[in-house]
């Protein structure tokens, strides 16, 4: 029977060999499309925010369940006294060095990642990244002051609820009127949910790590 099995998997996954491929065709057309619907010369931030824009708005809110989720699982854990971080200088220079690197890509990916390669997603890791190298080179007690002082999830909470305003918008067809192919302000909403979404991201990622630290004692 073992043998059965084996001889069927085998003809299961080599029965696509068997059949012609089919001709391929150019996809310029369908480039052309999509360029002139979404009016972005970043296309897969086109898809992501325009074409796909009710997937996306799922993955936010997947998201948020992820942060809220976190801070329940960790809420009943005591805090930790001690938070451990590096000690050597140069370790701490270089993880300065590489937070400012990211919080610049972040900006930058946020703003112009309907132009070029980057986006709302990527901006957000960017972010996260900037803030978790931070936490690493002993700035935890910093970054736990300016989480409270600024409320960081209150903020949160607001970029999430400005990305779901402007996604019905969207979804709605109620879009502004669609600036100069190529310039920063153009691709209608594309711009702002890009924003909200790096916001977002960013700021989530600070929530969790936050935390992690505040009841791990490292990361």
């Amino acid at each position: 029977m073992t043998w059965l099995y084996l001889l069927a998997a085998i003809a299961l996954f080599a029965a696509p060999l068997a059949s012609t491929l089919p001709t391929a065709t150019s996809i310029e057309p369908l480039i052309a499309a999509l360029a002139q619907q979404t009016q972005v010369p970043n296309l897969v931030s086109g898809v992501i925010l325009h074409t796909r824009l009710f997937d996306t708005v799922a993955e936010v809110v997947v998201f948020t369940l992820a942060a809220i989720g976190v801070r329940m699982v960790l809420a009943g854990e005591p805090t930790r006294q001690r938070i451990r971080g590096l000690e050597d200088p140069p370790s701490q220079v270089l993880c300065e060095l590489g937070s400012t690197i990211a919080a610049l890509v972040a900006v930058e990916l946020a703003l112009r990642g309907h132009l070029s390669p980057g986006g709302g997603f990527a901006a957000g890791v960017a972010g996260g990244t900037a803030i978790g190298l931070q936490l690493i080179s002993g700035g935890a007690e910093r970054s736990e002051r300016l989480f409270r002082r600024y409320r960081a999830d209150l903020l949160e909470k607001a970029a999430v609820l400005g990305f779901l305003l402007l996604a019905l918008l969207a979804l709605l067809e109620l879009t502004p009127a669609g600036g100069q192919f190529g310039t920063l302000l153009s691709g209608g909403w594309i711009p702002l949910l890009n924003l909200l979404v790096g916001v977002k991201v960013t700021l989530g990622s600070w929530a969790m790590v936050q935390r992690l630290v505040r009841h791990r004692g490292l990361l």
